[in-house]
């Protein structure tokens, strides 16, 4: 399968790191094999660092791996784990530290997020994108066209052939909080209404007045597909603060995360009476 160079360094770690395990090879070991210290081994196998093919079978080698098949899938990941020029273009103005998400969000077949107080990337209109980087100190005024186009192509993935999965929790206040001035929130509100009948895609909206649990930060869940059949899915969560992002794919971290948002699903409005509020919204916006 088509995987960006992010997620196969992801799945490449995973694997390599699995197969150390199970062969009960420590770390230093590694290191003394590749002439790296265990810093740089640590890195690697968190997907922060690539392996060259050669050395990616000469670990397996040593850790006994059997199967030339998985073998071969593996080096074939080491193999592709990179991608020139990907990068370039309006594509530049994403920040270092977001340009692995994208990555990740690309390749992903079930996303769900919570939104607590702006509507979500996915979702915005452009000129509801354009109003929020008007007042946005990080972005260059003369970037604003870039930055745009490479929002607007993030969300083709809803749109794409095989489509992913999308799931939303907004806090009512993200359909409160108005920017850009009326015109632009009755568009953004009725482009929401318009999304949440697309068959791939479901947005429910946690009330003010809600009862039951909220949270006082977004995230983002993602779940990627392996790229053989018989491994399982990469199931992580993504977090971000003003200068800095988290991905969490500790299983422990990952569950929390998904009770967390199984009590915001059930505390918010149903898909049909989210829809029907978002409507009502909208038309005290025109």
């Amino acid at each position: 399968m088509a995987m960006t160079p992010t997620v196969r360094l992801k799945f490449l770690s995973i694997y390599m790191r699995e197969a150390r395990l199970k062969a009960g090879v420590t770390t230093k070991e590694v290191a003394k094999l590749l002439g790296r210290d265990t810093t740089r081994v640590a890195k690697f196998e968190r997907g922060k660092e690539g392996l060259t093919p050669g050395d990616a079978k000469m670990l397996l080698d040593h850790y006994d791996v059997h199967s030339e098949q998985e073998k071969a899938e593996i080096v074939e990941l080491a193999r592709t784990r990179s991608q020139r020029g990907r990068w370039i273009g309006h594509r530049a103005v994403i920040p270092t530290e977001q340009r692995a998400f994208y990555d990740f969000e690309t390749d992903a077949n079930l996303i769900q997020h919570y939104g607590n107080e702006l509507v979500p990337g996915l979702l915005q209109t452009e000129d509801y994108i354009r109003a929020l980087l008007i007042d946005e100190p990080r972005v260059d005024p003369g970037s604003i066209d870039d930055v745009v186009a490479m929002r607007l192509e993030r969300q083709r993935l809803l749109y794409r052939a095989e489509a992913a999965e999308a799931a939303f929790v907004l806090s009512e206040s993200c359909l409160r909080r108005k920017i850009g001035g009326n015109k632009i929130m009755h568009e953004q509100m009725q482009h929401l209404a318009m999304l949440a009948r697309r068959p791939n895609a479901q947005i429910q909206v946690l009330p003010f007045n809600s009862s039951g649990r909220a949270s006082t930060f977004g995230f983002t869940m993602l779940r990627i597909p392996a790229p053989t059949a018989s491994a399982p899915p990469l199931d992580m969560v993504y977090v971000e603060n003003l200068h800095d992002a988290d991905y969490l794919d500790d299983l422990d971290a990952v569950a929390d995360y998904a009770a967390l948002w199984r009590n915001l699903t059930a505390s918010a409005r149903s898909p049909e009476s989210s829809r029907r509020f978002i409507l009502e919204v909208a038309r005290g916006y025109a």
